[in-house]
């Protein structure tokens, strides 16, 4: 019995590696389920095998689904570019070695499902055996493909209500409030209204007494002002004629001095 022995890498997560081995006779869907299940991907309709060159370039395309493609191509005889319907071959229908060319054919997987991945296979050995072996199966495993959260499934959860604070009473064990044991003793408060009355009684006697200090030291800057206007007063009135009879025969020598000698 002959085995193909594959080796799957990924472009997009370098430590992922997957090796299977398939018999020439198995279909491409087989090698799918084997890559679905080595890789604990969701299932989908939309998968894709794809012959390629050395260099990983698509030359043969193998759906899972049969469907219609659309193609554009340059025709010779017409000289122009035309549009032709295009069916892919069935990976039910296609066995891998009708597909198998080279002692290290390359192949590309495409998977459409929650994630859209792409895997890169190549052929590297082929094994003659004589063992009843249950294929296809992976022999090596390593890295994983990360799952993809649906945000369409996720739960919704509203934000939570904001409640206002309830004001209670504040009670002790068994309902009572904690205020409920206070009696009013009549000859305290009779106390304390006598101190507030004293108190007010007080600060009222000695606001009364600022306000007349207050009061007698302006008096006294008034009255220091008045005797300073007396004296200015005085001193410019005549108190008797005899000295106003005075000024006039000083007033009377002034005339008659005239600078002369005989005045000295």
């Amino acid at each position: 019995m002959l085995i193909y022995r594959f080796r799957i890498t990924s472009e997009d997560y370098d430590d992922f590696l997957r090796v299977i081995e398939i018999q020439p006779s198995q279909t491409f869907v087989d090698f799918h389920e084997i890559l679905m299940t080595s890789t604990d991907i969701d299932k989908c309709d939309k998968a894709f095998f794809y012959i390629t060159d050395n260099i990983f370039k698509k030359q043969k395309e193998i759906s899972l689904k049969p469907l219609k493609k659309q193609i554009r191509k340059y025709d010779d005889e017409l000289d122009e570019i035309v549009t032709e319907t295009f069916v892919p071959h069935l990976m039910k229908d296609s066995r891998i070695k009708d597909y198998v060319e080279d002692p290290h054919q390359r192949m590309m997987y495409e998977f459409y499902g929650k994630e859209f991945l792409v895997f890169f296979i190549e052929l590297f050995k082929i094994i003659k055996t004589e063992e009843n072996i249950l294929l296809p199966r992976c022999i090596q495993s390593k890295g994983e493909i990360p799952k993809k959260l649906d945000i369409a499934t996720l739960p919704v959860t509203a934000p939570p209500e904001e409640i206002s604070p309830i004001h209670t009473p504040l009670v002790v064990p068994g309902g009572a409030s904690l205020f409920s044991n206070i009696s009013e003793d009549e000859s305290e408060i009779a106390e304390i209204e006598n101190q507030l009355g004293e108190l007010l009684s007080s600060s009222d006697s000695e606001t009364a007494e600022e306000k007349a200090g207050e009061s007698q030291d302006d008096e006294g800057t008034y009255s220091v002002h008045q005797d300073d206007d007396s004296d200015d007063k005085d001193n410019d009135h005549i108190e008797s004629l005899d000295e106003y009879d005075d000024i006039e025969n000083l007033e009377n020598k002034r005339r008659d001095f005239d600078r002369e000698s005989d005045d000295y």
